[in-house]
């Protein structure tokens, strides 16, 4: 698998990465969810008499689970550090310019068994600013692939989701956003760019990912 360690300025990270504050805002509102589940089933035991028992019970063991959920969002996915340090390096390209953002379009082999059996899809994210890159349409914005299922039950052989988080989320360093771009093959380029057209149908797939054939890849991703 394609790595490019670096020092993540995690600082930094926290005030622009959209990966971290979508995660922020999740948790925000999961525990906002608990207390009002907590807080009716507190009424409901004080003000209530037999049958709303039940329910403050219930209540109160749904908005317990809330927190916890909040508490072990950050630990499924990782650090902003350890996202940075376990996943694939891969390309993408600024493929569309909106009124209140962008959208980028990602080269991304989503395969479980990773480069032994490779699987490539095309991906797509919308993020409002990408730091440290023209803001032109074919801009090249190295990240790394963040890869999750939906499901814990999910055992396809390959992951649900790819998350695209682009290096200069991580860090301001341009010398590392330039090695990023060399390690990534022109072919892997070139294909993005000629992909540039299937951005809105990506977008609208489930999960923003469509599976590539081998005959839609170039002749050195086909294994």
């Amino acid at each position: 698998m394609r790595q490019l360690p670096f020092p993540v300025d995690v600082k930094f990270a926290k005030s622009v990465n959209e990966n971290y504050q979508e995660l922020r805002r999740l948790r925000i509102s999961s525990i906002l969810v608990a207390l009002l589940w907590i807080a009716g089933g507190v009424l409901a035991a004080v003000f209530g008499s037999g049958g709303w028992y039940i329910l403050a019970a219930a209540l109160v063991i749904m908005g317990v689970g809330s927190i916890v959920l909040a508490y072990l969002l950050p630990r499924k996915v990782g650090s902003i550090k350890q996202q940075y340090e376990r996943s694939q390096l891969v390309g993408a390209v600024l493929a569309e310019k909106r009124r209140h953002g962008v959208t980028l379009l990602g080269l991304v082999n989503v395969s479980r068994t990773g480069d032994v059996d490779p699987v490539y899809a095309l991906v797509t994210r919308t993020a409002t600013a990408i730091t440290g890159h023209p803001m032109v349409v074919g801009a090249k914005i190295p990240c790394v692939a963040v890869l999750q299922d939906r499901s814990n039950r999910y055992r396809g052989a390959s992951w649900q989701t790819a998350s695209l988080m682009p290096l200069s989320w991580g860090t301001k360093d341009k010398s590392v956003i330039g090695q990023g771009q060399s390690l990534i093959a022109g072919y892997e380029w070139d294909l993005l760019q000629r992909s540039i057209p299937r951005t809105a149908e990506v977008d609208k797939s489930a999960n923003q990912m469509i599976l590539l054939s081998k005959r839609d890849l170039p002749e050195a991703l086909r294994g």
